[in-house]
């Protein structure tokens, strides 16, 4: 299945394939709360042929040594990350145009929980990376 998603003002534009069986995560790393300015980010790994940019260009960051942040330099919207590997593409699941379709289904990095935001589901919750990650 395509699925695509963008950017707030509509500048970048990108498609990726899932096919089942992704992981989508809760992401409760320090990285993501600065990056996103919320207390955590929902992501979805695709492998990097499955993710194409369709309209725009995105602006790079490196946050840490391994991973690529990308954003649109118009609006500020985290759209995607990159892992130094080239084993994944990220994809921000609040940007895609249907974002119910892929709900997460696991915690990561809940050792970086920021204490005052509670969680009321039973999904597993991964102390470090979740299993994509390793």
């Amino acid at each position: 299945m395509d699925l695509t998603g963008g950017c707030a003002c509509a500048a970048i534009r990108y498609q990726i394939s899932v096919a089942g069986g992704e992981v989508a995560d809760y992401c409760h790393c320090r990285q993501c709360q600065l990056s996103s300015g919320a207390p955590v980010l929902a992501w979805v790994q695709v492998q990097p042929e499955r993710f194409r940019l369709t309209c725009g260009v995105a602006k790079a960051y490196q946050s840490s040594a391994d991973a690529t942040r990308w954003f649109c330099e118009t609006c500020g919207s985290q759209l995607y990350m990159t892992d130094s590997a080239g084993k994944s593409v990220g994809v921000t699941l609040a940007t895609l145009d249907l974002p119910y379709i892929m709900p997460p289904t696991v915690h990561g990095w809940y050792s970086e929980r920021i204490d005052w935001f509670t969680l009321a589901d039973d999904l597993p919750r991964y102390s470090q990376s979740p299993p994509y990650d390793e």
